[in-house]
């Protein structure tokens, strides 16, 4: 009896001062992720973030951090302000290279899996002039209106907005730059997509030139009120502009829209989580691992445009800062990278 005592006294003892303890294998986080506004596609994101943590290491939550977007998120990320955020290609590849608005480049902060590509198309240049204009100035492509020096009112993001900064340089190869549009007799305005919309319906725009998810509702809002013909920025320019801000070259098929047979060639961004240089290779292997092995919550708590688009594959590919080190570590060992 006493032999077995002490068998058993030996094996509770090393069950839990020979480190294998079940309660310290339970890990539990309470992290932050700043997005941009409530409500949008970056909040739905977010939940879809935090249901997959929570279901492979529950009791776990990852709160929703509203913020004007990547453009801040980045340095708030960089300072340790918060654990993690997300941000677009565009608003990455301008934090690491000090591009405007950055005075400097930032350099510590790290990929640590993509929400989205840019085949995604979730962020795409929406580029076409309304019905009334084109027929009025017998327009069919961006050349015409350049060649004709046709006065077009046209409308790209409000400033501030990485889109905008698409746009303008879009704009400006192809010939129409505000000074250009201004000496034609026309006008360049600044408004959000929203904004953009009603303006169009009142007939007080004749071209637009946004960043908005392809065949979003404010698109066919437009389609609806304005019967718009779809204006290609072209290859060359398409891919000086994607090279500029980070993103790719992508595509509208022809009858994609079924009042553009033609299609065109424009710019898209995808976007990714970030975080800290210094975050701890354990967590942001387990974060990693969370997304990867419980993409079906990932998606299905998403936005429904993540639904048909995420897959493990998406998740690894690679940003415009290094991935984490953490993060990598886990790609590798499942052949992601």
């Amino acid at each position: 009896m006493n032999y077995l005592l002490r068998v058993n006294f030996l094996i509770l003892s090393l069950l839990v001062f020979g480190g294998i303890n079940f309660e310290a294998k339970a890990q539990k986080y309470n992290l932050t992720l700043t997005g941009a506004s409530p409500g949008g596609l970056w909040s739905r994101i977010g939940g879809g973030i935090d249901a997959a943590i929570a279901k492979a290491y529950p009791g776990s939550t990852v709160s929703y951090q509203t913020s004007s977007g990547g453009l801040a998120n980045v340095p708030l990320v960089a300072a340790g302000k918060v654990p993690m955020g997300l941000a677009t290609d565009g608003e990455l590849n301008a934090a690491v290279n000090g591009l405007k608005p950055y005075k400097k480049a930032i350099k510590n902060t790290r990929v640590l899996f993509r929400v989205y590509n840019p085949a995604s198309r979730f962020q795409m240049s929406f580029f076409a002039a309304t019905k009334t204009f084109a027929d009025k100035h017998g327009i069919k492509s961006i050349s015409d209106i350049v060649s004709k020096k046709s006065p077009m009112r046209v409308a790209i993001n409000r400033r501030g907005n990485m889109d905008a900064d698409v746009g303008a340089a879009a704009l400006n190869l192809l010939g129409a730059s505000r000074k250009n549009v201004t000496s034609w007799g026309g006008q360049v305005v600044h408004a959000a997509s929203k904004e953009i919309v009603s303006l169009v319906s009142d007939r007080r725009l004749d071209v637009v030139n946004f960043g908005i998810a392809f065949n979003h509702p404010r698109v066919r809002e437009i389609a609806k009120n304005a019967s718009p013909v779809l204006l290609s920025y072209g290859e060359n320019v398409a891919s000086k502009v994607a090279k500029q801000f980070g993103g790719e070259v992508c595509r509208v098929k022809p009858g994609e829209y079924k009042w553009a047979p033609n299609g065109a060639v424009s710019v898209c961004m995808g976007a990714v989580v970030v975080v800290n240089a210094n975050m701890d290779a354990k967590l942001a292997y387990n974060i990693t691992k969370a997304l990867v092995e419980q993409i079906e919550t990932f998606k299905n708590k998403s936005h429904r445009l993540i639904k048909k688009t995420a897959t493990s594959s998406v998740l690894a590919q690679k940003g415009n800062a290094p991935h984490h080190p953490g993060a990598i570590k886990y790609f590798k060992e499942k052949g992601l990278m």
